[in-house]
């Protein structure tokens, strides 16, 4: 699966991150609350609690220390466990059934709502249990879809009054958003199965983290109004409707939740064991009802000062609560409005869940199928749905806490579901006996667990842009609404990207050089004039963007004299196209012998009407000023399309075609190297490269840098009045001269021995072919026709005959006369080296003078590649038998072959020493 967010980053239900880096220099002060286990600062030291053993067996966890639990003990530890996971799940469940029913229309309603929250969480945590692939696996009600579930509710009341004012039912009211919220679930449910079914996992995390940073802090203030809400009963909604708690009553009841919940967010920030939330919860209550006692007072008392809510005259049955889906109630016209509140919640729940899942892959240590998890959480949303109930997924903090417990059963989420549904079915109202500060304090941790962490700690996890967008996200949130928020904040992310791509350098200067191996003399010649060719690299998405970058780095990297700088600034409209063979602009073609006290220039400082003196160590007077000025002036442009994805219709028009005309204007010729396909149909279309059939003005394209690369260097020996040898052949060749001259030439080609004689020392010996060997030449050291006819085979091979293939055993080494010879990967070797490779690959190609197989047969290795000759050549072999016997009959002739390998060898680690291959 590809690279996401959610491969490094993960959350709890509270939407809190784990696992990503800290920028540096920054540092983590996030709490550790036991139903959100931290691991700042005392990472190494916590690992031994989560880490667990894999076995292949079935059982997928077993215990990691101590003795192995008898059974009696095992049913008492997961019986313990399923209690206080209800005992965490169920309050928590309340608090969100709050959030979403925080209008206070909802308020005479709320027992029997908090019913169907607890209804919808059994459901979850029945299906995560059955087909969850992780025994421990707890699923609930979650935060990521209730903050749109709630805005639903918000959004159909407010239309309600809008339209009717206040003539409409409860029963009406009820009737519709339940209804609403829970097709909304199932239809979420599907479209997660689907998405899982396709495995389209990855899809749905590419939602930009900042953003979801966001949305989650404002979880966070949603979950403080909605406790401060509930506490005071007022209705707060509104950034405006702050004002209310400034009423003493009001202060009187909420401050406690408040204090409350920030004494408990301190306690688990300083103590990390899952018997502390529990011991919280007790101590609020314990508190709340000692403080009744001590005062006297009664808990009706408390209920007529607004700390505990009314029992309902007549508590519902649960069948009696399922008739508020009143079919014959439902206001349908407002469903389709909620249509984008769905898609929204859509990606967010969907990108929570992978983050759950992640979070999960990494404390289990084991790699989990993402796909088959959001299905899971489809299917408990479908069913959840279908129930009438509302969104989940997984409780990242009760998983890692019942994963903890190294208990491979799924005993835990069968006790907490018949517990849940339990407590659905008791006749008494859980909210009319515990106070609303209870409730509101699980609602401030929750507030400051989730803003602390995404609007302060996220400072050392983000980028200070990344950073920003957070903010951004949250305060549009606040100020407008959830949907724009997350509009806004996707809007401000994808500038941010594109800032970035742009502000990312794609586009890199290289030093590469063809891989055809010339005689030495080429070698000489191209090496010096190097710096003639520019390269550069192209990466990725070339687009409206990036290019302008493009722009500025051609100009940065092309050299003229300050002599064409003068011309060019005078220059008007666009010089003529140059032909395929690019004849030489009036500027390449002075004659090394003028004298002009010159330097180099970039394109850039043409412009902006500077000079860059000393270029490159450019000489700038003197004897060899000209010629050194001569080899580093750009002559050919290489832009190579190999790492690039694609290219827009804009970047066309005013990058490359500018560049085109920009370089004509010097003489310079712009070569394309390996261009997608999509990418050259627009060039051409443009008149950027030439057409199809190589008619047109445009530029050259090449279907491999290698191949530009090849044609630039035989070029520019062309310029400098070298027939390259890969295009040339020996007039014996052509006239079909007798057979010493072939050996004439292989004489010619191979290294001259040293001279150890003295200067005055003549030779007088003359060869039987009736050559002289040279002065101060050994003369066993000469290739005579003899010699050559006792020692090498040579043999003429026609274009596409192979000298010999991939896996075959080397039995010696070939020298080029003339032609050329290409030594390549098979296609079949290529490909299996993986996904994408494909073709063959050309290694090197040997002309005149090359050789080839020289390190398979000292290495004593099978041929690696294929070599075919490419046109007609001329071609030496000499056998290891053959060799081996030189060096025993005449030593200095066989040296000569030798220093002919080695040289060969070492100039390629030369040049390739000088290039970014």
């Amino acid at each position: 699966m590809p690279e996401s967010p959610a491969t490094s980053l993960s959350r709890t239900f509270d939407g809190s991150m784990r696992g990503l880096t800290p920028v540096p220099g920054g540092h983590m002060k996030t709490p550790r609350h036991s139903y959100h286990p931290r691991r700042a600062g005392i990472a190494a030291a916590s690992m031994d609690d989560i880490v667990v053993d894999v076995e292949e067996s079935s059982a997928l966890l077993r215990p990691a220390d101590g003795p192995a639990l008898s059974p009696t003990q095992r049913k008492v530890k997961i019986g313990v466990y399923g209690v206080l996971n209800t005992v965490i799940l169920v309050p928590l469940m309340i608090s969100f059934a709050q959030i979403i029913f925080r209008d206070p229309e909802f308020q005479p309603y709320m027992n029997d709502l908090v019913k169907l929250v607890l209804v919808s969480a059994a459901v979850h945590q029945i299906c995560f249990t059955c087909v969850s692939s992780l025994p421990f696996a707890m699923g609930q009600v979650q935060d990521a879809g209730l903050i749109f579930l709630s805005a639903m509710c918000s959004s159909i009341i407010k239309s309600l009054h809008e339209t009717r004012g206040d003539d409409f039912s409860m029963e009406e009211v009820l009737a519709t958003t339940l209804f609403t919220m829970a097709v909304s679930t199932a239809v979420l449910g599907a479209a997660l199965i689907v998405t899982g079914k396709l495995r389209l996992a990855s899809f749905v995390q590419y939602l930009p983290m900042p953003v979801v940073g966001g949305y989650l802090a404002f979880i966070g203030f949603y979950a403080m109004e909605a406790g401060l809400s509930m506490m005071t009963t007022q209705s707060i909604k509104e950034p405006g409707d702050w004002v209310k708690l400034a009423d003493w009553n009001a202060l009187v009841l909420s401050v406690p939740g408040v204090i409350a919940g920030t004494a408990i967010f301190w306690v688990n920030s300083r103590w990390d064991h899952m018997a502390v939330m529990p011991c919280c919860l007790a101590a609020m209550l314990t508190i709340f009802y000692g403080l009744l006692l001590v005062t006297g007072s009664s808990l009706d008392d408390a209920r007529a000062a607004g700390w505990v809510a009314e029992p309902p005259p007549s508590p519902r049955t649960i069948t009696q609560i399922y008739g508020f889906y009143d079919f014959s109630k439902i206001n349908f016209s407002h469903l389709t409005s909620q249509i984008p509140t769905w898609i929204a919640m859509y990606f967010v729940v969907a990108f929570s869940s992978s983050l759950d899942v992640a979070a999960v892959e990494t404390a289990l240590g084991k790699p989990l199928d993402h796909n088959h998890e959001l299905q899971t959480v489809g299917i408990s949303n479908l069913l959840s749905g279908l129930g009438g109930g509302f969104t989940g997924s997984y409780l990242f903090s009760q998983t890692i806490f019942t994963l903890r417990s190294k208990l491979d059963s799924r005993y835990v989420g069968l006790i907490v579901f018949f517990l849940e549904i339990a407590i659905v079915l008791s006749p008494f109202s859980i909210i009319a006996y515990v106070p609303k500060v209870f409730f509101g304090a699980l609602q401030m941790l929750v507030c400051l667990d989730l803003m602390l962490e995404w609007l302060w700690h996220a400072r050392n996890k983000l980028l200070p842009r990344e950073y920003g967008i957070v903010w951004l996200t949250f305060l549009s949130m606040v100020f407008v609404n959830l949907e724009l928020g997350i509009v806004v904040g996707i809007i401000i992310a994808g500038f941010n990207f594109i800032y970035s791509y742009i502000a990312t350098s794609s586009v890199h200067r290289v030093m590469k050089r063809s891989r055809v191996e010339r005689d030495l003399r080429e070698r000489v010649l191209l090496q010096n004039m190097r710096m003639s060719i520019v390269t550069l690299e192209l990466e990725g998405y070339i687009f409206f963007g990036s290019s302008v970058k493009v722009m500025d780095e051609v100009r940065r990297h092309v050299l003229v004299t300050t002599t064409e700088k003068q011309e060019a600034q005078t220059l008007s409209g666009a010089s003529p196209m140059l032909s395929r063979r690019h004849a030489p602009s009036p500027y390449v073609a002075r004659s090394l012998e003028d004298t002009f006290n010159d330097d180099l220039a970039t394109l850039d400082s043409v412009f902006d009407d500077q000079e860059i003196h000393g270029y490159s160590s450019t000489p700038k007077a003197g004897k060899s000023g000209p010629a050194a000025l001569h080899a580093a002036r750009t002559r050919y442009f290489i832009l190579d399309f190999e790492k690039v994805s694609g290219v827009d219709a804009t970047a066309v028009r005013s990058c490359f075609n500018a560049t085109k005309e920009l370089l004509a204007q010097h003489g310079i010729a712009l070569i394309f190297a390996s261009v997608p396909t999509d990418a050259e149909r627009l060039l051409r279309v443009h008149d950027v490269i030439e057409k199809e059939d190589g008619s047109g003005t445009g530029s050259l394209v090449f279907d491999t840098l290698d191949k530009a690369l090849e044609w630039c260097e035989d070029e520019l020996l062309v310029s400098e009045g070298v027939l390259p040898l890969s295009e040339s052949a020996p007039a014996l060749a052509v006239n079909g001269g007798n057979e010493g001259q072939h050996w004439q030439l292989l004489d010619e080609l191979l290294p001259r021995p040293d001279r150890s004689h003295r200067k005055d020392e003549k030779l007088s010996i003359t060869n039987s072919d009736g050559t002289k060997p040279r002065d101060g030449e050994d003369a066993s050291a000469v290739l005579t026709r003899e010699l050559g006819e006792m020692y090498v085979t040579h043999s003429l091979k026609q274009e596409g005959e192979t000298l010999y293939r991939a896996g075959g055993l080397v039995n010696g080494v070939y020298f080029i006369g003339y032609g050329k010879v290409d030594v390549f990967m098979p296609s079949k070797i290529h490909e299996g080296l993986g996904p994408g490779f494909r073709g063959r690959k050309r290694i090197t190609r040997v002309c005149q003078g090359g050789l080839v197989g020289a390190s398979e047969m000292i290495l004593h290795k099978r041929h690696q590649f294929t070599a075919q000759a490419r046109s007609p050549s001329s071609i030496f072999f000499l056998s290891k038998s053959h060799y081996a016997r030189m060096q025993r009959a005449h030593p200095a002739l066989a040296a000569r072959f030798q220093q002919a390998m080695l040289q060969s060898m070492a100039i390629g680690v030369l040049e390739s020493n000088l290039t970014d291959d």
